[in-house]
Order: C-alpha cells, then structure tokens, then sequence
C-alpha cells in the first residue's frame, strides 16, 4: 500500500469520525465532555487540566465545549456534584439496609470501597493527592466535601443513637471524621496494594473502625 492510499485512507476515517460527532445530540456532546474532563481532572489534576486536550478527547470543538461549560471550573463543580452524588448512592443503599448494626457497616464499608474498585477515576477526582490550589477550585472542593461529611453523618445517625451517641456531640462527630479519613487512607494503600481483594480490604476495615484496635488483639 501506498503511503498516499494510507493517508487518504486515515483522512476519510477522521472525516467519519467528525461527521458522526456532527450528528449527535446536545445531550451526547455533554456526555462526551464530561467523560474527557474526568479523565483529565482525575489524571492531572485541576491546575494542569487543559479544557483543549478535553474538547480534542471528546471530539468537539473548543467553542462546543464552551456552550456547555464556560470555564473550566464551571465544569470541574459540575464533575464534583455528580461524582459525589454517585458515591453517596453507593453508600445510601447500605446504610438505610435490614439487618443488624454490624452487617450494615460491613456493606457500607464494602460499597465504599466498591466505589474506589468500579469508579477510580471518579474516586480520584474526589480524593486526590493534591487537591487544588486555585482559590475557588479549592473552596469548591471543600464545599462539596463538607456536604459529604454532612450527608454521611445523617446516614450514620441511626446507628450512632443505638451506640448511646448523639450524633451532634464533639465525640460523634469526631469518631465519624476519624472513620472517613481512615477509610479514603485505606483506598490509597490499597490503590498501590492490587493484589488485595476487596473482601480483605473490608475485614480489614470492619477489624480497625467496628470492632476496634482491641479487636485485632489475641482473645
């Protein structure tokens, strides 16, 4: 083949390409937006995210990508909102479950981490190793987390009556800083640990934050 009858050949696929994008719906062009902006919040985080290289990965034009987004904070929210949304759904459907108090925190612990396994690059966005330094990114970013720890200590209300704690006391609202971060340092080892299985992760987990440190002691 002819290096001539390659290019042509490429051209006409890219010209496809371009001419299904053409056809799609508003509503697929933002699907396709925000797929790219994830993948590259979540890869190099907010400073070095360029929205060029996210309009070139979904396919658009850099003026498509501003009809849906303004700014790249603008869609960088809106990627916090959903994927926070997403956790909280994981979590939502464990905590409200039958059952006893130890079979409910066992699946919430497993939903969790069953997040950060189906849903890394969502899980990266949300916990990041450097999260930003943009001032307004920054605050956006503490906003939502904010709003997740709230969230969170609604669900975990119930069960923090049943233990004898009221879930607005120094000591509650502590214990459930102490279990969040316990868990999101958990992910990251276990990021770096693959090898690890989900179910010795959880144990893992139910060992440390439901039965405690004593736990793990002989008898």
């Amino acid at each position: 083949m002819r290096l001539t009858d390659t290019y042509v050949g490429n051209n006409t696929e890219c010209m496809s390409n371009r001419a299904v994008r053409s056809r799609l719906t508003a509503s697929e062009r933002r699907e396709l937006i925000v797929e790219a902006g994830l993948a590259e919040f979540a890869e190099v985080g907010y400073e070095a995210a360029s929205l060029g290289r996210i309009a070139t990965a979904a396919g658009v034009a850099r003026t498509v990508l501003y009809d849906h987004f303004p700014s790249k904070l603008a869609l960088f929210q809106a990627l916090l909102e959903t994927e926070q949304e997403a956790l909280v759904s994981y979590l939502r459907a464990a905590l409200t479950s039958s059952g006893s108090v130890e079979d409910r925190w066992r699946a919430t612990f497993d939903a969790f981490f069953r997040f950060v396994e189906e849903q890394p690059l969502a899980w990266r966005l949300l916990y990041p190793d450097r999260p930003p330094l943009d001032s307004e990114a920054a605050d956006e970013h503490r906003r939502h987390r904010a709003e997740y720890n709230r969230l969170m200590a609604d669900l975990l209300a119930a069960d923090a009556r049943r233990a004898g704690l009221e879930p607005d006391t120094v000591q509650a609202r502590a214990l459930f800083a102490m279990h969040r971060d316990a868990l999101s340092g958990a992910a990251r080892w276990w990021r770096h640990h693959p090898d690890v299985t989900r179910t010795e992760i959880v144990e893992a987990a139910m060992a440390a934050l439901y039965t405690g440190f004593g736990g793990l002691q002989p008898g």
